[in-house]
């Protein structure tokens, strides 16, 4: 599993943020933020409480709390790497039956980050519009960085993970340059 900077997250994120992303249902309460705990199932309508203000969580149920790479793994019912993992972008699934990708209940959008209009992804022959319609972008950081993500689908249309493309064939109409590789960037 590539590194992730915890500090870093805590930085990019704040605990109502990835409270949202876990697909939460807060209600605000004082200074602080409460709901059901969707991981414990039990403890009613204030078993989790969120204190943006010092970027922390308790859940009463489990008697638990942290901070939000901590919240993502008890909700997510994973450890804090794979937790940290997702929130930087990356594909690790959740333990949990009804998972969710960020942003979507099925999963069924891509990552935010991903550019559409990046030459990798004109030179697998993709248009900007037709890269964004297809969740298919240069990832610059997170696990895929470096490489042209492309979406993996179950049946239904649920998102599966990524795949990380590290070189790109040019398409026919593209033949006749010097080359038939384009070499994406190497990580930094």
């Amino acid at each position: 599993m590539p590194y992730v900077d915890f500090n870093e997250l805590k930085q990019r994120f704040k605990t109502e943020k990835v409270a949202e992303l876990l697909g939460l249902q807060l209600k605000q309460s004082g200074q602080a933020l409460r709901g059901p705990c969707p991981a414990c199932q039990s403890g009613g309508e204030r078993a989790i409480v969120i204190t943006p203000a010092k970027g922390v969580f308790f859940c009463f149920a489990a008697r638990e709390g942290g901070d939000l790479i901590q919240l993502a793994a008890h909700i997510r019912k994973c450890d804090v790497k794979d937790a940290a993992a997702w929130l930087d972008g990356g594909t690790v699934p959740s333990k949990k039956e009804d998972s969710r990708e960020p942003s979507s209940p099925k999963g069924n959008s891509s990552l935010a980050y991903l550019e559409h209009d990046h030459v990798a992804v004109e030179a697998l022959g993709f248009t900007a519009a037709d890269a964004k319609a297809l969740g298919i972008g240069y990832a610059p950081k997170g696990i895929l960085r470096g490489t042209v993500a492309v979406p993996v689908r179950l049946e239904d249309g649920t998102l599966a993970g990524y795949i990380g493309i590290t070189e790109a064939k040019l398409p026919p109409r593209w033949h006749g340059i010097a080359t038939n590789v384009v070499p994406l960037p190497k990580r930094a």
